[in-house]
């Protein structure tokens, strides 16, 4: 599949940047060489931060961005405290003997056992000394709550056919912040280990990585679905042991952000961002976009480009609660580059398709994942990732207010979005953008090609290449206005 990647002849040669305009289709990289680059990306599996197959990943896109013509191409490490599973089981005993309850995963960066387990019986309730059992719901939201955070009106946001603002919006990621309340429970009552059980079926949690803030908490934990969970409870009630084994290796590393040039015509900057590592094809194809995008912006003649664009491809997603790798670019920066930032666009999961287990009823099986651009309180970018929305036609097109508190205390308004790219506003106070999806399969750790549209990527993806080169026309004083917080 490697061999595939060949940028095709069509894709080559000058190509305009006219503000406003459209790209011509035969001038980006067409669906054939993105489905490769996708299928590639896909069977390369978990890539937890610092891994083996993370830095693999990160390896290869060093070489195709010089491949597709971006300048001075280089790696800057950030350390990381890297936790890795090595070993995991979970035993129940009874009258009848012992019998291996199928896990969904670990919880990555939980804890450690010894080789031999820990031993003790399982309890619902907080103990010291007991194995723990605790439920992790999912929330109950609904379509309507994203509608309610749109910078604009109603009239602004152009929904799919048959959108119904009751619809459930009910992901296992967004439960992540119950996951961190109930080790923190168990941990300091003293338990030996902890159970989380998740109200999904085994299906819809193959192998997910799950609560990946990179907090090493002393507690080994594991996840299992909500069918060993009842088989669990009832063992619990009979006050029946359980054995809990979870090696893990905990190492300082060093892993890799990924910056590169595409030269314009001044020394300002427009940053194209995402993350390298991920749990499958989906989370993160941001690098697979936007290395077609660079592609295209690559050939716009350097005086037609009036910024210079930054590819910023990061680490630390799936290791901390903050995106780390980001956050160690502004801060490293914060007296060269982040001077020069006029705007930031990141990208995640694009393409992205609804899941069987999420889609509603008596709608086509091309039904796309429900997606979002967030964006700072600056209104010549929430004008332009709007219209590039529109011009993909693919998720519904609402650019959202940043909304989540933020705890680190340097936001200009308080408030963050969750995405990688969210530290260009609430570390950096930025003008910026970030697209994301949140499928259900989004942190199973398995294959899930067939639940992405390339073509629907590459629509995204040129889309995405016209606000880079509006962005990089828009006046810096223009650019950096903000607007209230409300509408």
């Amino acid at each position: 599949m490697i061999g595939s990647r060949e940028t095709p002849e069509r894709t080559t040669g000058p190509v305009p940047a006219l503000p406003g305009a459209r790209i011509a289709d035969d001038s980006f990289v067409g669906t054939a060489v993105l489905d490769a680059w996708q299928r590639d990306l896909d069977a390369r599996g978990l890539r937890a931060t610092g891994s083996d197959s993370h830095h693999a990943y990160v390896a290869s896109l060093v070489g195709r961005l010089a491949q597709v013509g971006v300048s001075d191409v280089r790696q800057e490490p950030v350390p990381l405290r890297r936790w890795t599973p090595r070993r995991v089981k979970l035993t129940l005993h009874g009258a009848g003997g012992t019998m291996e309850v199928p896990l969904v995963s670990p919880v990555a960066y939980s804890g450690s056992t010894p080789p031999r387990g820990v031993t003790a019986p399982l309890s619902t309730e907080p103990a010291a000394g007991r194995i723990g059992l605790a439920d992790v719901p999912l929330p109950a939201l609904q379509a309507q709550v994203f509608d309610d955070l749109d910078w604009g009106g109603p009239d602004d946001i152009r929904h799919v056919a048959g959108h119904d603002p009751a619809t459930p919006y009910e992901r296992v990621w967004l439960s992540q912040d119950v996951m961190r309340e109930q080790l923190g429970l168990f941990a300091g009552a003293g338990a030996a280990g902890l159970v989380l059980v998740v109200d999904l079926p085994a299906e819809a949690l193959h192998e997910a990585y799950l609560l990946y803030d990179g907090v090493l908490r002393g507690l080994p934990a594991v996840f299992v679905s909500r069918e060993q969970g009842g088989r669990l409870r009832a063992a619990a009630d009979r006050g029946q042991e359980a054995t809990l084994v979870l090696e893990a290796q905990v190492e300082d590393v060093e892993t890799p952000n990924v910056l590169g040039v595409i030269p314009g015509a001044s020394e300002e900057l427009v940053v194209l961002h995402s993350h390298t590592d991920g749990t499958n094809g989906l989370e993160d194809n941001g690098p697979e976009a936007i290395l077609a995008m660079a592609q295209y912006l690559a050939r716009v003649p350097r005086h037609e480009l009036p910024r210079s664009v930054l590819i910023l491809l990061t680490t630390g997603h799936f290791a901390t609660h903050t995106a780390w790798g980001l956050e160690a670019f502004l801060e490293r920066h914060r007296d060269d580059l982040v001077p020069r930032i006029a705007a930031a666009l990141c990208l995640e999961h694009l393409g992205a398709l609804a899941w069987p287990l999420d889609r509603r009823e008596g709608v086509p099986e091309s039904e796309y994942e429900f997606g979002c651009t967030f964006a700072s309180p600056h209104q010549a970018v929430i004008d332009a990732v709007r219209q590039a929305l529109h011009r993909a036609g693919v998720t519904e097109s609402r650019v959202l207010r940043p909304f989540v508190p933020d705890t680190t205390g340097r936001s200009p308004d308080g408030t963050t979005w969750p995405g990688d790219g969210s530290a260009f506003w609430h570390s950096a106070g930025l003008p910026s953008a970030n697209f994301i999806t949140g499928p259900g399969y989004l942190l199973n750790a398995g294959p899930v090609i067939d639940l992405i549209d390339v073509a629907a990527m590459r629509r995204q993806a040129i889309a995405f290449t016209e606000t880079v080169i509006d962005l990089c026309a828009v006046p810096w004083g223009h650019l950096h206005t903000r607007r209230g917080a409300h509408r």
